[in-house]
């Protein structure tokens, strides 16, 4: 399983490496333990907020069941999660500790007749990722400070092929850019993924992380 650390967390944990040597303490397992996965939240119950877990290609969906509340996060919506398990049972079902949740680009898979000449301004791609019916992003992007367009669209010529060309679309709306920083993005695309024709989907993305690859296949 991908695990992520971001700069912040990096130097927070130097710092507290350093106290823990002074003071012979141990390091809160917030720094040093835990996971990061892109997950569903599936909402509340009594105990806490629930989350849905799928790892790569078709694996079986794990619940995550834990004892905090979320806001401002919708039902259904994919989030990066900072976790831990609770206990060492495995199953379907499993607790967890949360450390963290923030939302992502959370979106269905679109499509548009030119979906070719649409805007795809230059990332930097880290991984990208299938987990069931979702495409998965890890990269980073040139912060505006303002909104952006970034989504996945289909080209709707290609629907019924054997192969489906997708697009990541990226439109900076003219804002000029400042500095690159990550980027998490999780795309829905349960309905493509079941038509019976589809034998692969390839995704065509302006990466200059890996300049020579144009597009990446994701084989059925």
């Amino acid at each position: 399983m991908t695990r992520l650390r971001n700069l912040t967390i990096l130097l927070t944990m130097a710092l507290l490496a350093l106290a823990a040597c002074d003071k012979q303490d141990d390091i809160d397992r917030a720094y040093t333990d835990y996971r990061y996965d892109i997950v569903t939240y599936l909402g509340q119950n009594e105990t806490g907020a629930v989350f849905e877990y799928l790892g790569h290609g078709d694996s079986t969906a794990v619940s995550l069941q834990s004892q905090v509340s979320v806001s401002d996060i919708k039902t259904n919506q994919r989030v990066l999660l900072r976790y831990d398990f609770a206990d060492q049972q495995a199953g379907n079902h499993r607790d967890i500790t949360v450390y963290g949740c923030n939302a992502i680009i959370s979106d269905s898979l679109r499509q548009s007749h030119a979906a070719d000449s649409l805007p795809r301004h230059e990332m930097k791609l880290r991984s990208l990722w299938r987990t069931g019916p979702y495409l998965n992003l890890r990269c980073q992007v040139e912060y505006t400070g303002k909104s952006r367009t970034f989504m996945l669209v289909a080209d709707e010529s290609t629907l019924a092929s054997d192969t489906v060309h997708c697009y990541l679309v990226h439109d900076l709306r003219g804002e000029r850019p400042t500095f690159w920083r990550d980027c998490y993005a999780s795309f829905s695309i349960g309905a493509l993924w079941k038509r019976p024709s589809l034998k692969c989907m390839r995704v065509h993305l302006n990466d200059l992380t890996y300049p020579d690859t144009e597009f990446y296949d994701f084989n059925k």
